[in-house]
């Protein structure tokens, strides 16, 4: 493949490109700073992939990609980015982007996320066959370009009628089984062959696991398949506790499908909140009335305390109380989702806190990638079981168990915004500084005042994103009573000061 970069850190930048031209046998097409410098680079050079931090100065990769988009420049995309941007990443899955990287990058990871897209892109072109599926493929997720000529082929195919609407029913099967979905796929034509009058085209898009079913007729006989449709997820929901989100909405032209997709997707997360029981109609979705979602803190402190004993059941336990509190139809299904995000985020600087290996696996893994586009509620809390077991299978093989270390760690979180030292946790355990310093390099991989420096700055990263706490008062909640002397560490450590961080 042929490989352009746009970062706007050299350092990342250059690491990148040297990972590529070591350790693989893709050609670097081109190097840029910034988005506008790199719409230039993939126009003149056309390469099969663009790789692109989200945030950069001048043009961010988000507008850069969008803008490629609707020029019709087709190319393969993987953002590389922060926890912190979830929703960035969630806006760029729209625009095809492929992977979703976390900084800093390894090799291993990068290789395999260009493996991936390597295979995709051979498999895509083996299979180019126009048919009206793909016509609203393009239509849906297609160029500007793209999407005015599928408008045009589609108008022949499915013709705007008087008296009759369009019916956009959208449904996400990310969750499901290939035996699972072929049952549903024959529920479908059941349901079809029940309404010969309504006329319908169906589309899948297999990276966001939807599937697309544009139907035709009156808004009585719609609302009558629709019914139909709603006793089969009822069923599925009695019977075998399946969670399959459909939504829909209506409108009377092609041009205004776009919308009501839209209008579904918003539909499907509110699955979050009310579960999955019958198709969600847009129009009663965005009329909601919701209560404010307090996040609880407390239990958080409960799944981070098990984690850092490795007791992954009392961790499971934490999390599915956390789901108890937070999953509610009363409550905005994106609040819903932050919340759950945002514990994972925390779970994986707790895991960065207890053992740098158990932070690259939960990395590896990507599960902040599975979490910002799936829409149900048993999936969410099966990715935050498998972080804790990640976490804690981890911290058991790699001898974190190590009853000095759990001790001296607890010391830490304990007085870390206290004038501690190696020399006062070896006092408290009544083990010497000498033998502590060694067991603790041995087991963490890193020293007692390295450690203590990325608690520290760990936790004042998120008293910076989630509070709005003066810098001084997060230096002295931090365990640092100079601001300035802070401001030093802080940007040691994150490469940035305190105020460009927040």
């Amino acid at each position: 493949m042929r490989i352009v970069i746009v970062e706007d850190e050299k350092l990342i930048r250059e690491g990148l490109a040297d990972m590529i031209q070591k350790n693989t046998e893709h050609t670097l097409a081109g190097e840029c700073k910034n988005g506008r410098e790199g719409i230039s680079v993939i126009q003149e050079k056309h390469p099969d992939l663009v790789i692109t931090d989200i945030r950069m100065n001048d043009m961010d990769g988000l507008e850069m990609l969008t803008a490629l988009h609707n020029m019709g420049e087709k190319v393969c995309s993987i953002i590389i980015s922060g926890y912190s941007e979830f929703e960035y990443a969630r806006r760029a899955m729209r625009l095809g982007v492929e992977e979703y990287l976390l900084k800093p990058v390894s090799i291993d990871v990068l290789q395999e996320s260009l493996e991936r897209i390597e295979g995709k892109l051979s498999e895509q072109r083996k299979r180019i066959v126009k048919q009206p599926g793909s016509y609203m493929r393009e239509y849906f997720f297609g160029s500007d370009r793209e999407k005015k000529e599928a408008k045009q082929m589609l108008s022949a195919i499915f013709p705007e009628e008087e008296g009759k609407l369009y019916g956009i029913l959208l449904g996400y099967f990310g969750n499901t089984k290939a035996a699972a979905m072929k049952e549903k796929e024959f529920l479908l034509r059941n349901i079809k062959s029940q309404f010969p009058q309504i006329d319908s085209l169906e589309a899948w898009n297999e990276q966001m696991h939807f599937k697309i079913v544009v139907l035709k007729g009156t808004k009585t006989e719609i609302e009558d398949f629709i019914r139909v449709f709603d006793e089969m997820l009822e069923y599925d929901w009695q019977s075998k506790k399946k969670e399959t989100p459909w939504g829909i909405d209506f409108c009377e032209r092609i041009s205004d499908w776009n919308q009501s997709f839209l209008n579904d997707e918003k539909a499907l997360s509110v699955c979050l909140a009310l579960g999955c029981r019958s198709v969600v109609r847009a129009w009663k979705a965005s009329s909601r009335n919701v209560k404010e979602l307090a996040y609880p803190i407390q239990i958080e402190k409960k799944i981070m305390m098990a984690l850092g004993k490795g007791d992954n059941a009392k961790a499971k336990a934490g999390i599915e109380e956390f789901f108890s509190q937070v999953v509610d139809a009363e409550y905005d299904a994106e609040e819903i989702r932050h919340s759950l995000v945002k514990l994972l985020s925390n779970m994986s600087d707790t895991a960065k806190e207890i053992n740098q290996k158990a932070f690259e696996a939960l990395r590896e893994k990507d599960y902040l990638k599975e979490m910002l586009h799936v829409y149900t509620v048993k999936e969410l809390q099966e990715i935050l079981v498998r972080a804790s077991q990640t976490i804690c299978d981890r911290k058991e093989k790699d001898g974190i168990g190590n009853y000095t270390i759990n001790r001296t760690l607890e010391y830490i979180r304990n007085h870390y915004k206290e004038g501690i030292s190696l020399e006062k946790a070896a006092e408290v355990l009544n083990i010497t500084p000498e033998y502590l310093s060694m067991l603790f390099k041995r087991e963490m991989g890193m020293n007692f005042s390295v450690f203590l420096k990325e608690f520290r700055i760990s936790h004042a990263k998120r008293l910076l994103k989630e509070t709005d706490m003066k810098i001084y008062e997060v230096a002295q909640e931090c365990g640092y009573s100079n601001s300035n002397y802070f401001a030093r560490i802080f940007k040691e450590v994150t490469g940035v000061s305190p105020a460009e961080y927040r």
